[in-house]
């Protein structure tokens, strides 16, 4: 949720510190849907949504308090981080996609700005404006997301199957944390997609071959050939 205020309060349930979402009562329809995924969720490395209070001009959403903030502003101040770091960051974020999926939910619009960190640089997935509820053979047609993260299949203009995209990005974030910087990029965005329909980009000198063979694996612009969330995890680099 990109709009509305935010404040810090304290929880009475439970004593902790949390965030409370101040949002306008003229958008609460543009986030029936997202508070309807976000407060089935809980798991550790997502963030939690512990309650929603409606007065006559505003709705109130108090979640989880991450006080490590965006892993993107993590990277921007580190440069990259080292391939042991990256595993873990990235592995807690797979469980928590793999979370997703297994509930039935695609998320649809994974990047650095939406995984936060708490305290102890934990993962934790936040911003569901763009999830769906999806039925494991029925395609999607909706183009979603952030184009440095989105899939080619979106760009071009293809019906695609949910966990794929989601996996796709999630490749895009592992290469950010590895390289500093998005796979695919450049000014102009009628280039960048381009880009990353072709799925050109170049391997850090600095990585190993592990590191270099999964990034392609799930970089792969054919999504049936795509490494599956299952498989990623298995991955030597990917490990926890």
């Amino acid at each position: 949720m990109a709009y509305g205020k935010v404040r810090l309060g304290t929880h009475r349930l439970t004593s902790t510190r949390v965030a409370i979402k101040q949002i306008p009562k003229a958008m609460s329809a543009s986030l029936t849907r997202e508070i309807h995924h976000h407060r089935r969720l809980r798991h550790p490395r997502v963030t939690q949504m512990y309650e929603i209070i409606a007065t006559e001009s505003h709705i109130w959403i108090v979640t989880e308090l991450c006080c490590g903030g965006e892993l993107f502003d993590h990277l921007a101040e580190k440069g990259r981080w080292s391939e042991h770091e990256s595993s873990i960051i990235s592995g807690q974020l797979v469980l928590a996609v793999a979370y997703l999926h297994e509930k039935g939910i695609v998320h649809r619009d994974l990047k650095l700005e939406n995984v936060l960190l708490d305290e102890r640089c934990r993962v934790k997935l936040g911003d569901f404006g763009f999830t769906r509820e999806y039925d494991h053979d029925v395609y999607m047609e909706t183009f979603c997301g952030t184009t440095g993260y989105a899939a080619p299949e979106m760009f071009q203009g293809k019906r695609y199957l949910s966990p794929e995209v989601d996996v796709w990005s999630m490749g895009v974030i592992l290469y950010c944390l590895l390289a500093g910087t998005l796979p695919f990029d450049d000014d102009d965005e009628a280039v960048m997609k381009d880009k990353v329909i072709q799925g050109k980009y170049e391997d850090p000198e600095w990585l190993s071959t592990d590191a270099c063979d999964l990034i392609r694996s799930i970089l792969e612009v054919d999504p049936a050939k795509r490494l599956t969330i299952q498989q990623i995890l298995a991955s030597p680099p990917a490990r926890l």
